[in-house]
């Protein structure tokens, strides 16, 4: 079977691996599809703070054999799989921090990005296996995982309801979380990028005003729409977008601090400005089951669209053109890697 591999000099490979041995607590799934997410390219171009050799964490698709003491799922039911799970009883889990947990780790074998992978019994023993119905497309179920990644952060904040968020970043993510402050009732939501396609798209979606990132009168802008920003979500790995956070959050504001940055980069801020304001700075990475149960349910009830999201469906043996299209972000929004063979 065919499985992507980083490869130094063109970035990945397409390989013929072996096909994973089904235990008898194992299910081996066909991989339907696979979103391509920014840690992705963030590992295979990048210099990403978590790093991995395995692709492809965002993934739907087919039970294709099962192990023999697996009874709640049967050959050919629908599923979304989450990479990770949690023990829900060590110290960390005990303390909401699921994320933190020795257990949660990469268990898909040999990874998201391959024709075919393994979900292991520890992952199907903590419910990290979802059955879809028909109703809802494997593109669809791709958007779990990052759409619960997003959930989490928001149960990390206090807000109430007409509140206003600025967001720093209008790729896929950044648009998920303008998607849930419309459903959670904010009454004002800024979209900033520097790409046009991205802000046009979020103009057209009708989920914020739309606000080119490189104009030096933003926070004009922004006054003719409101007096305070109270939450600020850096949605991208540009972290140098920190300091205007700093500057344009209200006293006693929130900066949620979602992309992902550079491996041990450093920032030079300025932490009186902070204090003196009462600046919250809270970090969010990832997803526990918890919220992939939610954002199951909110893509199932249609309560957000993520279908809107995918621009772009590519096979998984043209990966360097989906990668392409990920990378270049002029016309894309979601690129989806499809396995059709």
């Amino acid at each position: 079977m065919k499985c992507v591999r980083k490869d130094q000099a063109t970035g990945v490979s397409l390989v013929d691996i072996t096909e994973p041995v089904c235990g008898d607590n194992d299910v081996l799934i066909k991989m339907k599809s696979c979103g391509i997410c920014g840690s992705d390219l963030g590992n295979i171009f990048g210099d990403s703070c978590r790093p991995s050799s395995k692709l492809g964490h965002e993934v739907a698709g087919i039970i294709v054999k099962k192990g023999s003491n697996v009874k709640e799922f049967d050959l050919n039911d629908r599923v979304f799989v989450h990479h990770h799970s949690p023990c829900n009883n060590c110290h960390y889990c005990k303390h909401g921090n699921q994320t933190m947990c020795e257990k949660y780790i990469e268990c898909l074998e040999p990874c998201g990005m391959s024709e075919k992978f393994l979900v292991p019994e520890w992952n199907i023993k903590h419910e990290s296996l979802i059955k879809i119905p028909d109703a809802m497309s494997f593109e669809e179920a791709s958007l779990i995982e990052p759409l619960a990644c997003c959930i989490r952060a928001w149960k990390k904040l206090s807000f109430l309801k007409n509140d206003s968020v600025l967001i720093f970043g209008a790729g896929p993510i950044g648009v998920m979380h303008a998607m849930l402050a419309k459903h959670y009732g904010f009454g004002k939501i800024f979209c900033v990028d520097i790409n046009e396609f991205r802000l046009n798209f979020c103009k057209e979606a009708n989920i914020g005003i739309s606000l080119k990132g490189d104009e030096s009168d933003i926070s004009e802008k922004i006054s003719t729409h409101t007096s305070d920003l109270d939450l600020i979500i850096i949605a991208t790995s540009q972290t140098e977008v920190f300091h205007s956070a700093i500057n344009l959050v209200r006293k006693g504001g929130t900066i949620l601090l979602f992309g992902e940055p550079s491996k041990e980069c450093n920032l030079k801020t300025n932490l009186s400005k902070m204090y003196s304001k009462e600046i919250s700075i809270i970090p969010s990475y990832a997803a526990s089951t918890e919220e992939i149960r939610e954002s199951f349910e909110i893509i199932n009830n249609k309560s957000i669209n993520v279908r809107q999201l995918v621009t772009h469906k590519v096979p998984i043996q043209n990966i360097t053109k989906a990668l392409n299209y990920a990378r270049s972000r002029d016309g894309v929004m979601k690129v989806i890697i499809t396995n059709e063979s």
